[in-house]
């Protein structure tokens, strides 16, 4: 492995709302996140209560929402990412940016139009 290359990337995002307070976690799999949802909902809310993956529903083909009942009964909201979809579904939108065709520089940095006003810009600013 090359030095500062990651060793993996935590493809997985679980939004957790609990009486207005929301708290982060991520995780790798599935299965990695059902131990990392305990965990947060344990230090954020000081709640038990384990992610059953069965009962989320699956809203697009990257989101998950549901809800999960604590030990004690309360109400815990769930928002499942696949982050690594986003990312791609981002890419492919920002590879749209750019009329022509091809992998030129107006294709990597967008509308040349918006080079053409900063140089007109900074030339007036100049007299």
């Amino acid at each position: 492995m090359k030095k500062g290359q990651k060793r993996w990337v935590n493809d997985l995002a679980c939004t957790l709302n609990y009486q207005g307070m929301t708290r982060k976690c991520f995780a790798q799999d599935f299965m990695h996140l059902r131990l990392q949802a305990y965990q947060a909902i344990r230090r954020a809310f000081k709640l038990s209560a384990n992610l059953n993956i069965d009962l989320l529903d699956q809203v697009s083909q990257n989101e998950w929402h549901g809800h999960i009942i604590s030990v004690c009964g309360r109400r815990i909201d769930c928002v499942v990412i696949d982050r690594k979809d986003r990312i791609r579904e981002a890419a492919s939108l920002l590879g749209q940016i750019g009329g022509q065709a091809g992998t030129g520089k107006s294709k990597v940095r967008g509308d040349s139009n918006y080079y053409r006003a900063l140089r007109a810009k900074r030339t007036s600013k100049k007299a």
